[in-house]
C-alpha cells in the first residue's frame, strides 16, 4: 500500500461531529409525517410544531400548503409537519379531524390553538409568529 495515497484518502474523510441531542432539529422545515412518525415528529418536539392535516383531494389544502410552508421557512423557530388524513386515518381520528384543512399548533405535545378551512397570508402569518414565540 502507498503510504501517500493512505495520508491523501485521511484527508479527504469528512470531519464527523457529534451533537448531544436526541431530536433532529428540523425548525423552519416542512416535514410529511406517517402514523408511525408524528409522535416523534409532534408530540416530542422539543419546540413548537404547525400540523398540517390535509387531504389530496381538498382544494382549500392544496392553497394553504404552500402559504403555511413559506411562512414557516420564515419563522426558523417552528416546524411545519403535513399529515395526510386519508393515508393515516389514525392519526386524524385521534385528533377528531372533522373537516379539512386543519391546521393545530402543539406545544410540549399538546395542541394549543387551531383553525380549520384557508386563512388568508396575514392571518397564517399571525398563527405561527404567536406559536413561534413559544420557543
Amino acid at each position: 500500500m502507498n503510504p501517500s495515497r493512505t495520508i491523501a484518502n485521511k484527508a479527504l474523510r469528512p470531519i464527523a461531529r457529534s451533537f448531544h441531542t436526541t431530536h433532529t432539529r428540523l425548525t423552519g422545515k416542512t416535514v410529511e409525517a406517517t402514523t408511525s412518525t408524528f409522535d416523534s415528529l409532534v408530540t416530542k418536539a422539543d419546540h413548537p410544531v404547525i400540523v398540517d392535516f390535509y387531504a389530496d383531494w381538498c382544494g382549500p389544502c392544496k392553497m394553504l400548503g404552500p402559504l403555511l410552508t413559506k411562512t414557516v421557512a420564515a419563522n426558523p423557530k417552528v416546524t411545519l409537519v403535513k399529515i395526510n388524513v386519508d393515508d393515516h386515518q389514525e392519526v386524524a381520528a385521534k385528533y377528531k379531524i372533522a373537516a379539512l384543512p386543519t391546521v393545530s399548533a402543539f406545544y410540549n405535545g399538546k395542541v394549543v390553538d387551531s383553525f380549520v378551512g384557508m386563512r388568508n397570508g396575514p392571518t397564517v402569518e399571525e398563527f405561527v409568529k404567536k406559536h413561534a414565540e413559544l420557543a
